[in-house]
C-alpha cells in the first residue's frame, strides 16, 4: 500500500551519514540473522523464550503482516552468560504496612515498619536515621521492641524467622530460622524477667497454633498453648504473658494463667466469645500500682490485678468491657448472676480501624475512615474531635510517656501529635502513591488507550535525585472497600535522601469533608494522566480528565447505541502549563487550555505528551488522530508594550496541527485507540507511532520534521501490537509495543524486533514501559511472564520483570523480578541509572556497578549525613552517635582521602566551579570511597 505523500519517500536530510555511504555500507536483508544464546537467571523461575527477528526492507511502502513477522523470527535461548554487572543497588520509599508504630521508650525515636524494612526516624528532625533489611527479603509481620533491653528490637518474619537488631547502630545480633507460616506476633517479660514470643502460626491444614518460645532457656522450645479452627488473625499479650487475647472475624479468645504459676510449659484457661459484628481491632490495659508517693488507697488495691479491653468493630462502634476477667469466673462468663456486657460507644460510620486506650485510662482514642481522631472522655461520655485530616486513620499508638499520639493516615504520613493540644510536632511523610484500580473509573484502557495501570512521573531534568510523580489528593475507598485513587496531586520526592520534599495540586480537589453523593457514589477528583518538564526545569505541561458517572448521564441520553460516544464526548479535559517559580518554589499555571484535541461529539482524550528537547515546546495527540505543537509566546496587553513591563507575561498557543486520519483509513474520527511519540536529541525530528482497534497499517510510524511541521517519511510493520512507548538513541528509534519491541536505524532503515510475548496471551494485553540510556548505549523495558510454564491459567499469575538490553546487539545485559508491577520507568540524566517505580510505591534503582557513581555510597554514611540537626549541632548523651563523628573525622584525616577531596574542588575559582549539589554528590562519593 503506498503513502498518501509522494514526498514520504525522501528521507531527512539531518539523517543522511555521507562518511557511511562512502564506507559502503548496505542495508542488511531478511536472509541476514544472528542467533546468540544467553540467560537471565531468576529465583527458581523458568522464562520463557525470547523470539528476536532481524528483517530489514528496502522498500519503505511494503506492509508488513504482524503475525509473519512472528512467524519468522529466530527463537534465541537465554544460556549461561553472566549478568552480575546490573544490579539493583538501592531501595527508596515504599508503603508502610499496617503494623503498629513503635516509640522509644525516651520519645525521641520513631520506628515504621514497611514490607521487607524497618525505617528509624528521629522524631526532632523528622529524617530517616537507619533502616534495617531483611536479607533474604521475606515480608515482615510484626516488629517489637525487647522488654528487657529496650535498644534490641525483634524483627519476625512470615516464615517464622526471628531476628534482633541493635536498632541505633543498625547491626543484627541474634537470628533464630523457622519453617511456619506467622501470622502475628507479641512480646513480653516473663517471671524470669526475660523476653518470651508469642507467636500465631498458620498450618497447612488451616488450623491457627499460638506457641510461646522463652529466649532465655539454653535450648529454644516452641509450647503450643492454643490450637483451634478458627481463623483468628491477631494477638495480644499482656501481664507479663498471664493473660493473651486473640480474635478473628466476629471470634474473640481470652486465656489466662493461674496466679502465682511458675512451672513450664504454662497452662492457660481459654473462653471464647462470640460477638454479632467483626472485631478490627482490640487494645488491652492492665491496671498497674500508682507511682503517686504514699500509701495506696483502698480503691487503689482493689483495682490490681483488673484489665480493661477496648474493641472496635465493623460497624463503627467501640466495644469496653471493664475488669474482662471476670469472665473466668465460671463457665457462663457470669458473676453474681449478671453477665459481663460492655459499654457501647458509636459514632464513626463505618470501620474503627484503631482504638487505643490513654495512658491513665480516662480516656479512649480511635480513628477510622472519617479521616478524624476522637477522643472518647468515659467519665463524663464527652468527646472531643481532631478533624480534616488528610486520609483515613489506619494506627493509633500512645507514646511510653503518654505525651504524644502517633496517627498512622492511609495517604502514607505519619504525624506525632502533642497529648494535650493536639498539635503536630512531627511528620512523617513517604511516597503517597496508590496503584489505579481498574474498573473503578468510567473510562478504561480499552476505550481510550490509556492504561490505568501507569502513573505519570519523571526525574526533574536539573536534578535527578527528585521525583516528580502524580499521587492522590487523599485516599478514598469505595463502598466495597477498594481505593479509589485518582492522581491530581504532584508530589516532589527526593529518592536519594528517601525524603518527602513537597506537594502542589495540579487539579480540582474536594473541599468538602462529606465526599459520597445523594446516592452513595463517590465525588472523585481529576485524574492526571500524561506529565513532561522541559530540559532546563522552568516548563511543565500537564493534561487532566474527569468524566461524570455514567448513572448520572442515562437519563440525558435516549438512544443507547450512542450513549458511550455522547458519555466520551462529556469529559473535562485540560492541558496546562506551568512555570517554575524559584522564589516561592511551586509551579505556577501561566495556561489552561480547555479542550485541546475535539471533534463533533466534544472533547477528545489526549494518548500522549511530548516535550522537545533544547526548547520550549510540547506536542500532543489525541484519539481525534490529530498532532498539535504548543509554544510560548507573549501575551499581547491592552496599552502596554512587550517591553514595558519588567517581566513579559507569557501565555501558551498552538503552533500547528498535523491531520493523520488519512494514515489510518478509517471513516470513524475517534478511531485512533493508542498512540506513541518521541523527540529526537536534536529536537529536529518527531516520531509518531499510531495504533487503531481494526489494526488498518498496523506497525505505522511517521517522521516529522519539528520546525516545519511537514511529513517526510512513514513506514509500517515495525511493530507487533498496539505502541505504548517510543524513545530516540541517536538516530535508533526504540518502540515498545503491547506484543514486541522494535529498533529502528531511522539512517540505514533497518528494522530489528525482539517479541516479548505470544500474540493473544494475557502478557500481551499488559501496559509496556520503555526508558533508555545514553550513558551506556542500553534501554530497558517492563516484561511480565507467566508465574509457571506449566501453569493451566495464568491470567491472574504472572512475574513482572525489568529487562536491560544492549541497543547494538540487543543482548540480553540484566533481568530484575519485581514483587510488584513498574507503574513508572524512568532513566537519569548523566548516568547509568533506571528509576523503577512499582505499585507498592518502592523506588529502585538499576545500574551498571563499574559506571555508576551513586552504587558506591554506603548506607550508614548516608543515613550519618541525613539524620538531620540533631546530629549537625552535636547532641550529646548518645554514645552511637559519637562512635560515628569520630570515625568520619578520622577517615577524613587520612592522605587518601585528603587528595580525593582535593581532586573534587580542585584549585578553579569559584565563578567556574560545578553546582553546589554536584559538589556535595562528589564529596560523597569520596567520603565513601
Amino acid at each position: 500500500m503506498a503513502t498518501p505523500m509522494s514526498h514520504n519517500l525522501g528521507r531527512l536530510s539531518k539523517r543522511s551519514r555521507a562518511a557511511d555511504a562512502a564506507q559502503g555500507k548496505t542495508m542488511q536483508s531478511d536472509d541476514a540473522r544472528v542467533k546468540r544464546r544467553r540467560t537471565s537467571h531468576s529465583k527458581n523461575q523458568a522464562r520463557e523464550e525470547v523470539n528476536v527477528s532481524i528483517t530489514a526492507q528496502k522498500d519503505s511502502n511494503m506492509v508488513s503482516d504482524p503475525q509473519k513477522l512472528a512467524a519468522s523470527s529466530d527463537t534465541i535461548h537465554k544460556g549461561d552468560i553472566p549478568l552480575g554487572s546490573w544490579s539493583s543497588f538501592s531501595v527508596a520509599a515504599g508503603q508502610y504496612s499496617n503494623l503498629d508504630p513503635i516509640f522509644t521508650p525516651d520519645d525521641e525515636y520513631i520506628l515504621l515498619g514497611l514490607e521487607t524494612t524497618v525505617h528509624v526516624y528521629s522524631l526532632a528532625t523528622s529524617r530517616l536515621l537507619r533502616a534495617l533489611q531483611l536479607h533474604d527479603g521475606d515480608r515482615i509481620v510484626g516488629f517489637k521492641l525487647s522488654p528487657e533491653d529496650p535498644k534490641c528490637l525483634y524483627i519476625i518474619a512470615s516464615s517464622g524467622s526471628v531476628s534482633k537488631w541493635d536498632w541505633l547502630s543498625g547491626e543484627q545480633c541474634s537470628y533464630w530460622d523457622a519453617c511456619y507460616r506467622t501470622v502475628s506476633v507479641d512480646v513480653c517479660l516473663d517471671d524470669s524477667e526475660a523476653d518470651s514470643l508469642f507467636f500465631l502460626r498458620e498450618h497447612n491444614d488451616g488450623k491457627r497454633q499460638i506457641v510461646v518460645r522463652h529466649l532465655n532457656d539454653a535450648e529454644l522450645q516452641d509450647n503450643t498453648i492454643l490450637e483451634t479452627n478458627v481463623q483468628i488473625n491477631h494477638l495480644r499479650v499482656a501481664c507479663k504473658g498471664q493473660f493473651v487475647i486473640a480474635h478473628g472475624d466476629q471470634h474473640v479468645f481470652f486465656g489466662r494463667t493461674s496466679i502465682g504459676q511458675s512451672s513450664r510449659p504454662l497452662q492457660y484457661t481459654w473462653r471464647e466469645m462470640n460477638h454479632s459484628v467483626s472485631v478490627v481491632c482490640v487494645d488491652v490495659r492492665p491496671h498497674t500500682i500508682s507511682h503517686r508517693p504514699g500509701v495506696q488507697s483502698p480503691k487503689d488495691q482493689r483495682s490490681l490485678g483488673k484489665i480493661d479491653i477496648g474493641f472496635g468493630a465493623l460497624d463503627g462502634s467501640i466495644l469496653v468491657y471493664h475488669d474482662i476477667l471476670r469472665f473466668f469466673d465460671d463457665d457462663d462468663g457470669r458473676q453474681g448472676g449478671k453477665n459481663v456486657t460492655p459499654r457501647r460507644l458509636h459514632w464513626h460510620r463505618s470501620s474503627v480501624n484503631s482504638v487505643r486506650w490513654s495512658r491513665d485510662g480516662n480516656y479512649i482514642i480511635s480513628g477510622g475512615n472519617e479521616s478524624v481522631m476522637v477522643l472518647w472522655q468515659l467519665d463524663t461520655g464527652r468527646k472531643q474531635f481532631l478533624p480534616h485530616l488528610s486520609s483515613p486513620i489506619g494506627n493509633i499508638v500512645v507514646s511510653t510517656s503518654g505525651n504524644s499520639y502517633a496517627v498512622k493516615l492511609a495517604d502514607n504520613s505519619i504525624t506525632v501529635l502533642s497529648a494535650r493540644e493536639l498539635q503536630p510536632s512531627s511528620t512523617i511523610t513517604g511516597l503517597q502513591l496508590c496503584p489505579k484500580e481498574k474498573n473503578l473509573l468510567q473510562n478504561t484502557s480499552e476505550k481510550t488507550g490509556v492504561s490505568p495501570d501507569t502513573i505519570a512521573a519523571a526525574l526533574h531534568p536539573q536534578n535527578p535525585d527528585h521525583l516528580l510523580i502524580t499521587v492522590p489528593a487523599s485516599r478514598q475507598l469505595t463502598q466495597d472497600g477498594q481505593p479509589l485513587a485518582t492522581a491530581s496531586v504532584l508530589q516532589t520526592y527526593d529518592i536519594r535522601t528517601n525524603r518527602h520534599v513537597s506537594r502542589q495540586a495540579l487539579a480540582r480537589t474536594n473541599a468538602t469533608t462529606l465526599k459520597v453523593g445523594p446516592e452513595g457514589s463517590h465525588i472523585v477528583t481529576p485524574d492526571v494522566s500524561h506529565l513532561c518538564v522541559s530540559k532546563d526545569g522552568k516548563w511543565m505541561a500537564t493534561v487532566d480528565n474527569w468524566s461524570p458517572y455514567s448513572k448520572d448521564l442515562q437519563a440525558l441520553y435516549r438512544d443507547e447505541t450512542g450513549f458511550h460516544r455522547e458519555l466520551e464526548g462529556s469529559e473535562d479535559i485540560f492541558l496546562k502549563f506551568w512555570r517554575w517559580s524559584s522564589s516561592s518554589s511551586v509551579w505556577e499555571l501561566v495556561t489552561r487550555i480547555d479542550s485541546p484535541h475535539f471533534t463533533n461529539n466534544g472533547p477528545s482524550r489526549v494518548l500522549r505528551l511530548a516535550v522537545r528537547e533544547h526548547s520550549h515546546e510540547f506536542a500532543t495527540i489525541g484519539s481525534d488522530s490529530v498532532l498539535r505543537f504548543w509554544c510560548a509566546s507573549i501575551r499581547q496587553r491592552s496599552g502596554l508594550k512587550p517591553h514595558d513591563s519588567a517581566q513579559p507575561v507569557e501565555t501558551w498557543k498552538c503552533r500547528n496541527t498535523i491531520d493523520l486520519k488519512s494514515y489510518l483509513n478509517v471513516d470513524v474520527v475517534d478511531r485512533l485507540s493508542a498512540a506513541s511519540m518521541a523527540f529526537s536529541p536534536d529536537g529536529s525530528v518527531l516520531a509518531v507511532c499510531l495504533g487503531s482497534t481494526p489494526r488498518t497499517n498496523a506497525g505505522l510510524a511517521i517522521l516529522i520534521n519539528a520546525q516545519t511541521c511537514s511529513i517526510h517519511y512513514s513506514r509500517v510493520g515495525l511493530y507487533v501490537g498496539l505502541p505504548c512507548a517510543a524513545a530516540f538513541m541517536g538516530s535508533r528509534l526504540v518502540i515498545a509495543s503491547t506484543e514486541s519491541l522494535s529498533i529502528w536505524d531511522t539512517v540505514d532503515d533497518l528494522v530489528r524486533t525482539i517479541g516479548l510475548s505470544v500474540p493473544g496471551s494475557a502478557s500481551a494485553k499488559q501496559p509496556r514501559l520503555l526508558a533508555v540510556n545514553s550513558e551506556t548505549q542500553s534501554l530497558a523495558v517492563s516484561a511480565q511472564y507467566p508465574a509457571s510454564q506449566h501453569s493451566l491459567d495464568n491470567r491472574h499469575t504472572s512475574t513482572p520483570s525489568i529487562q536491560v538490553y544492549d541497543i547494538a546487539t540487543l543482548s540480553l545485559l540484566s533481568e530484575t523480578i519485581l514483587a510488584r508491577p513498574p507503574v513508572a520507568l524512568l532513566s537519569t540524566l548523566h548516568s547509568s541509572d533506571y528509576v523503577v517505580v512499582d505499585s507498592g510505591a518502592n523506588v529502585q534503582r538499576l545500574g551498571r556497578l563499574g559506571k555508576n557513581l551513586q552504587s558506591n555510597h554506603s548506607p550508614d554514611l548516608i543515613s550519618h549525613l541525613n539524620m538531620g540537626l540533631a546530629n549537625l549541632f552535636g547532641r550529646q548523651g548518645t554514645r552511637h552517635k559519637d562512635s560515628e563523628r569520630t570515625a568520619v573525622e578520622l577517615s577524613l584525616a587520612t592522605p587518601g582521602l585528603r587528595g580525593e577531596l582535593a581532586s573534587v574542588f580542585g584549585d578553579a575559582p569559584p565563578s567556574v566551579m560545578a553546582p553546589a549539589n554536584m559538589i556535595f554528590r562528589h564529596v560523597v562519593d569520596a567520603l565513601s570511597a
